[in-house]
C-alpha cells in the first residue's frame, strides 16, 4: 500500500514492534519530562527525542497527558517488580537485613532511573491533577506496604523513633538525591555520582545513617 493510499490516521508500519515502538516513547518522553517538567515539553519534542514521527506518538498514546500517565506507569511497575523479586530473594532471611538489602537495591534503582525523583519533583510541587494522580497512585500504595516494616524496625530499635512518614520520606530523599542532582554534584565536588563505586558508597552511607544494628 502506498502512502497515499494508507488509511487517514494510520501511521507508516514501523520496523520495530509495537511494543518496542511504545517503550521507546515512553523513555524519550521520560527524559523530557524529567528536564522541562509536563508544560515545558511538547509531543513533536517526544517525538523527535525517540526518533519517530509526531502522528505515531498520537497513534499509540492519544495525547501528552495519557503518555504522561502511561510512561510513569510504566517505570513504576518496572520497580515494583524487581523489588518483589528482590522480597522474594530473600525469603527466610530477618526483616533486618531483607531491609537493608531493599534500601540497596533502591538506591541503585534510583541511579538508574533519577528521571523517576525529577518527574515526582517538577509535578508535585505544585496541586495539579499529576500531583493527585503521583499521590493516589505511587506514594500511597508504597508507602503503605513500607510503613508496616518500618514500624517492625523501629519496635526493635533498628531505626531511629519518629513518626514512620517522616522517616519514608527521609530515606527516600537520601537515597535519590545524589542521582536527581548529579550535575550539581559535578560542578562541586568534581565527582561521577553514577559510577559504579559511587553509587555502592552511596548505598553504604544511606544504610549507616538510617539502620542501628
Amino acid at each position: 500500500m502506498t502512502a497515499a493510499a494508507r488509511p487517514r490516521g494510520r501511521p507508516a508500519k514501523d520496523a520495530r514492534s509495537v511494543e518496542e515502538t511504545r517503550a521507546v516513547i515512553r523513555q524519550a518522553a521520560l527524559a523530557l519530562f524529567s528536564e522541562h517538567g509536563f508544560e515545558g515539553v511538547a509531543l513533536r519534542d517526544i517525538a523527535a527525542r525517540a526518533g519517530v514521527e509526531h502522528s505515531l506518538v498520537r497513534y499509540h498514546f492519544t495525547d501528552k497527558a495519557n503518555l504522561w500517565r502511561e510512561a510513569l506507569s510504566a517505570l513504576i511497575d518496572q520497580m515494583n517488580a524487581e523489588r518483589r523479586e528482590l522480597w522474594r530473594a530473600t525469603h527466610g532471611q530477618p526483616l533486618l537485613e531483607r531491609f537493608k538489602q531493599a534500601l540497596r537495591d533502591y538506591v541503585h534503582y534510583c541511579a538508574r532511573h533519577p528521571e523517576h525523583a525529577r518527574i515526582m519533583v517538577h509535578e508535585t510541587v505544585g496541586d495539579s491533577d499529576r500531583a493527585v494522580w503521583i499521590a493516589q497512585n505511587i506514594v500511597i500504595p508504597q508507602h503503605r506496604t513500607g510503613r508496616r516494616n518500618v514500624e517492625t524496625l523501629m519496635a526493635a530499635g533498628h531505626l531511629p523513633q519518629m513518626e514512620p512518614r517522616r522517616l519514608i520520606y527521609m530515606m527516600s530523599a537520601a537515597a535519590q538525591a545524589p542521582f536527581t542532582l548529579a550535575g550539581e554534584l559535578r560542578h562541586a565536588y568534581g565527582i561521577d555520582p553514577m559510577t559504579p563505586e559511587e553509587i555502592e558508597a552511596h548505598a553504604d552511607a544511606v544504610i549507616a545513617t538510617f539502620i542501628r544494628d
